[in-house]
């Protein structure tokens, strides 16, 4: 789970997962006062972005919600969305195909059109002219795409 509270004491483990390994940073403070994230081989950062960058070979991050406090369980968590977001997810929704024409008809027999259903991943035919309005195991045209509205 992502860092809330950004007044971390010293000694407060944190862990952070890339390409599948797990990196261990920990608060340190300086004989000077100031807070540092020090990864396991010694390095020290300034923030926890940097620690994050470095953990992953440069490329930049948001050190807040790439570390989390180690021993909490990552797979418990839970993105929430902002109220105003929320409202305009649950009243703008639209429809979206998932029944789509294939723009490659090679190798399809005259007369007949493939199509393509996402919801199942499968393809089927139809005679040409003819629209579906389900695939053949029965996923509907049209589906309500709330996600889609909010952007």
């Amino acid at each position: 789970m992502t860092v809330e509270n950004r007044i971390l004491p010293p000694g407060t483990r944190l862990m952070g997962t890339h390409k599948k390994t797990t990196y261990l940073c920990e608060v340190v403070q300086t004989p000077e006062g100031e807070t540092r994230f020090q990864l396991e081989d010694g390095q020290r950062f300034t923030s926890p972005s940097s620690a994050g960058k470095a953990v992953m070979n440069g490329v930049s991050c948001n050190g807040w919600r790439f570390w989390s406090l180690a021993g909490e369980d990552r797979a418990t968590t839970v993105h929430v969305l902002p109220a105003e977001r929320l409202a305009k997810v649950t009243t703008a929704t639209r429809k979206a195909r998932q029944i789509k024409k294939l723009p490659n008809q090679k190798g399809v027999p005259e007369g007949e059109t493939r199509w393509f259903c996402s919801a199942c991943m499968k393809g089927f035919l139809l005679p040409a002219g003819q629209n579906p309005a389900a695939c053949p195991d029965g996923h509907p045209w049209n589906v309500e795409d709330a996600l889609a509205a909010s952007g």
